[in-house]
């Protein structure tokens, strides 16, 4: 997936979540599908729900930064991954920034 600097994610207002210390399970009630999240996963879908306004990709690879140990490019990658299945599965969406 190419990332744009100028895009924005939002979580799905449709899902609802929870956390325990191993990571966490999301359950989108508009289809009735549970999914569950390990540490990492946790850590950015915690960030995106938090957030209503929208995320950047740089500010969700920088929230992971600061907690886990891990390349940057490959970090970026495996973030990068992850909101493809998100967006994918329509958990979560992608916008433009407006200025």
């Amino acid at each position: 997936m190419k990332t744009h600097p100028n895009s924005v994610w939002n979580a799905s207002a449709s899902v609802r979540s929870t956390y325990t210390q191993d990571g966490g399970v999301l359950l989108d009630v508009e289809k009735g599908m549970c999914y569950s999240l390990n540490a990492v996963a946790s850590k950015l879908w915690n960030h995106l729900e938090k957030n209503q306004n929208g995320v950047s990709f740089e500010d969700l690879v920088n929230v992971i930064r600061t907690n886990f140990e891990v390349t940057d490019g490959q970090l970026e990658s495996d973030i990068a991954a992850h909101l493809e299945k998100l967006e994918k599965m329509g958990l979560v969406k992608r916008s433009s920034r407006v200025s």
